[in-house]
């Protein structure tokens, strides 16, 4: 392989040999920096910046005798800081209304989480580390990991940098490229970090050994000449605190890898296999014996699991909640969400009783489309009465719900998307929409060389940019605005400019939302909504409880 000349020396007979002049002589411990860079969106949530990925990498790095620093950066700022729009999203800007407000308001303020990139850089270079590596958990934030790794090689030339996470399992080319970026470390940590630190110490280093690293000689990129995935004693236990308030803490992890379901749309494949696999609970229950308590057990503890199918092992998921549940005993309570989503076709009415009784206090369910053509396509199954019976059960109960649906596939029409809104309208449950993006790498977005001719920002669904050529970023939008709509109109907690707000909505047949100007707050329409889409959703809902004019509980009183 080629290797930048700052980590080259010739020996007597001529040969290039690497010699990463930043490793340490002597005895001292290597020195890792391990970095999660800022994430620039229009939203986050606290589970998102879990870094659960980048805490393994953490612990493999320990555990192989480097000193590690773990960077979290958008852990750092409580609030996001604005930033100007991108050039790449200005497509958007007809259908932001800059001082908007409210339950029904569209994204109109784009935000880097975490501090300056400079600032980051600096915080790098600070601890001096011998390598770094930097976590990008999606493709669509790829810039800010390339532009972060540039920083650090601005002051730190000789640094090592490393760039793995899902993001980069998706298209490593895409990182490795940059002259910034030395290697790219695709798939899970637990199989590559130990090789990759005895290549990196070794006298004469053979970094073409390392499963799932990527390199790059003379510009061409090298494929690794192993791949390879956790079995399940392999996989890492990690639970993270994400936050907490006054009267609960917050904990995040992720108990298996892998889907063998083969929804189209979907990219955990790419990073974690085919073949489902789940940490043995024996491993969980040592790893939770072995973990310090928080002091304040007058609080509730809520734990929510990252993981996209822990149903299809339900006697295990259940075994899972009772160790949590034996480990917090001392709290006041323990609750359970599963924020990526339950499995609804393994949701029978016994284990949906079951889950509640044992401390799931949400749940969010996923149906992707209510169009069976689409969900044909998509490879995507459904059993819709196995769905509305754990509604019932769950509406019997209390317990909230979340219907996630997707918007924006091949075969979508404003008529699909509002079939699904106003299907979810007359069910108990609130609407979750997911935007359709792709990454690299899943059906019909083989060709990676597709997101090397635009920016990687587009694959976030934030950015409501219309991929399948079936609807416009307006009609997107205009789904988002009436998901939001169901949900205010569900809602038991309506202010009085809510109350004015739907009123407007509702005699006019006409989305509208919140403008703030200066002191005083304004019911405006929407500009440029999808009329086709607006219309079907009135027509799918004409004389339900739902959209009937009507006195309606406020919580407080406002000025309209």
């Amino acid at each position: 392989m080629t290797i930048p000349e700052k980590f080259m020396n010739t020996s007597a007979s001529g040969n290039t040999q690497m010699a990463f002049p930043g490793s340490p002589a002597g005895s001292r411990p290597l020195k890792a920096c391990v970095i999660i860079p800022p994430v620039f969106d229009f939203y986050s949530t606290p589970h998102r910046f879990s870094g659960l990925g980048a805490e393994i990498v953490a612990e493999r790095l320990t555990a192989g005798g480097c000193s590690v620093q773990v960077l979290n950066f958008p852990g750092q700022r409580k609030k996001g800081a604005p930033v100007p729009l991108p050039a790449a999203l200005q497509f958007l800007t007809p259908h932001i209304v800059a001082h908007e407000e409210g339950k029904l308001s569209f994204f109109n303020r784009y935000q880097r989480f975490g501090p300056p990139m400079s600032d980051c850089a600096a915080q790098v270079a600070k601890t001096s580390p011998d390598m770094v590596f930097i976590a990008c958990f999606a493709f669509c934030y790829a810039e800010a990991a390339l532009e972060l790794a540039a920083r650090i090689r601005a002051i730190a030339p000789r640094m090592m940098i490393v760039a793995g996470g899902a993001g980069v399992s998706a298209y490593p080319g895409f990182f490795v490229r940059s002259p910034h970026v030395d290697f790219a470390l695709t798939g899970e940590a637990e199989v590559a970090i130990s090789e990759f630190l005895d290549a990196f110490k070794s006298k004469h280093p053979d970094f073409s050994r390392v499963p799932n690293l990527y390199r790059k000689t003379d510009g061409r990129v090298i494929a690794p000449t192993e791949k390879k995935q956790t079995t399940a004693p392999e996989i890492a236990f990690v639970l993270k605190k994400t936050g907490e308030t006054k009267f609960s803490i917050h904990f995040t992890t992720a108990l298996s890898r892998g889907c063998p379901k083969r929804c189209r749309f979907c990219s955990n494949f790419l990073c974690h296999g085919r073949k489902f696999r789940v940490i043995p609970s024996g491993a969980v229950k040592h790893a939770l014996a072995k973990m310090p308590l928080p002091a304040e057990t007058g609080k509730a503890v809520t734990i929510n699991f990252e993981d996209d199918n822990l149903l299809l092992a339900p006697d295990y998921f259940l075994e899972i909640l009772d160790l949590f549940q034996n480990r917090f005993s001392g709290f006041s309570r323990v609750d359970f969400l599963a924020e990526n989503g339950i499995d609804h076709t393994c949701l029978t009415p016994e284990l949906t009783e079951i889950l509640i009784q044992k401390g799931m206090r949400q749940f969010n369910l996923s149906i992707a489309s209510t169009h069976a053509p689409i969900l044909q396509e998509e490879q995507r199954n459904s059993e819709f009465s196995m769905y509305e019976s754990a509604l019932r059960t769950l509406h019997q109960h209390g317990i909230p719900c979340i219907t996630y649906f997707i918007c924006g596939f091949k075969k979508d029409t404003p008529k699909t998307v509002a079939a699904n809104i106003v299907y979810l309208a007359k069910q108990p449950t609130r609407i979750g929409i997911s935007l359709f993006y792709p990454v690299p790498g899943i059906p019909d977005y083989t060709d990676a060389t597709l997101f090397d001719r635009i920016p990687p920002g587009l694959c976030a669904g934030s950015s409501a940019f219309p991929w399948n050529d079936s609807l416009t970023t307006g009609q997107l939008v205009t789904a988002f605005r009436l998901a939001r709509l169901v949900n205010l109109l569900k809602s038991d907690r309506q202010t009085g400019m809510d109350n004015a707000l739907i009123d407007q909505i509702l005699r006019h047949k006409r989305l509208h939302t919140i403008e703030k100007k200066d002191k005083y707050r304004e019911i405006i329409p929407v500009p440029n909504m999808d009329e086709e889409m607006v219309r079907l959703f009135f027509d799918g809902l004409s004389g339900h409880p739902l959209t009937t004019p009507g006195p309606r509980r406020t919580i407080d009183t406002e000025s309209t």
